[in-house]
């Protein structure tokens, strides 16, 4: 990338339509999707006060073997952040290598320096969104080896989305994250 994102960016937001975007995003039906369920909670214990607790409860599939939990409950006094997606770029914006490997490596590095930013921890985080171009089997060893070091206990609820593309077509992996930081009162 040659030019900074943010004039990129802001020429092709001008031109999508919201329809338009949401095709573009993944809306073609190829994407797969992990969500919290529907069904009723039995034998999750109250959250312990002022931390987020997460929930995986035996009415659900138990997706802690794949590294995300099914549920995330936030403590009623507390701070949410949402990170926007975060891709493999430097300080100007361009993607760091043509290579998917490097761009997951520094996409969570990113989402490091955006909690830092706002002085959350990655255990503040209670729900993330993966989007993965053109994913592939092989494509999740890099993904799964860089949550797991961010995450090795207690990992946030997760959605994870295959992709045709993302805002550029040298893009191939984002990350966007949603973080509770608890009052201290």
């Amino acid at each position: 990338m040659t030019e900074p994102v943010t004039s990129r960016l802001n020429s092709l937001v001008t031109k999508l339509t919201r329809r338009n975007t949401l095709f573009w995003l993944g809306g073609t039906g190829l994407g797969t999707a992990f969500v919290a369920g529907t069904q009723r909670e039995t034998s999750a214990k109250p959250p312990a006060k002022k931390q987020v607790q997460v929930i995986n409860p035996p009415t659900l599939y138990d997706s802690t073997r794949l590294g995300f939990s099914q549920i995330a409950v936030t403590p009623a006094k507390a701070r949410t952040v949402y990170i926007s997606g975060q891709y493999g770029s430097d300080l100007q914006g361009n993607v760091v290598s043509p290579e998917y490997e490097p761009q997951v490596v520094r996409a969570f590095e990113n989402i490091r320096f955006a909690l830092d930013a706002v002085g959350a921890k990655p255990s503040d985080v209670v729900k993330t969104t993966v989007l993965i171009v053109n994913l592939t089997d092989d494509k999740l060893a890099p993904f799964g080896r860089e949550f797991q070091k961010l995450w090795p206990v207690n990992p946030p609820a997760n959605t994870l989305i295959p992709v045709p593309r993302l805002a550029f077509a040298d893009i191939l992996f984002e990350i966007e994250a949603y973080a509770v930081i608890p009052d201290n009162d």
